[in-house]
């Protein structure tokens, strides 16, 4: 039985992250023909590092430093098909792993230009 003891600490969590998810909208043709637009899902606490040391340095070439990676509890919000809004920054999830009996979600996303 899950006791609480695991996942991330309050003092790690010191981000607000705005959860999305891309929303088609209907167009003059069908549901697909209209611009997509982002609905809010909601804000949770989070801890947002960003790549660092030799492998960011090779990657950098790739844009490899537009990658954040983002921790927070474990939440129903929070899938591989969401989009991420931190310090005014939209990024897309890449990589998402969650586990709810660890009462975590660590996700690797980038930024949307």
């Amino acid at each position: 039985m899950y006791n609480g003891d695991m996942g991330y600490s309050s003092g790690m969590l010191n981000d607000r992250v705005e959860i999305l998810m891309r929303v088609q909208t209907t167009g003059k043709i069908g549901k697909n023909s209209g611009a997509a637009t982002y609905e809010s899902l909601g804000c949770v606490w989070a801890q947002v590092t960003f790549n660092r040391g030799i492998k960011a340095m090779r990657e950098s070439a790739l844009d490899g430093t537009d990658y954040v990676l983002v921790r927070m509890r474990w939440n129903e919000m929070a899938n591989r098909n969401c989009y991420l809004r931190y310090d005014g920054v939209m990024y897309m999830v890449t990589e998402f792993h969650r586990d709810m009996r660890d009462n975590i979600i660590q996700m690797k996303a980038v930024e949307v230009k």
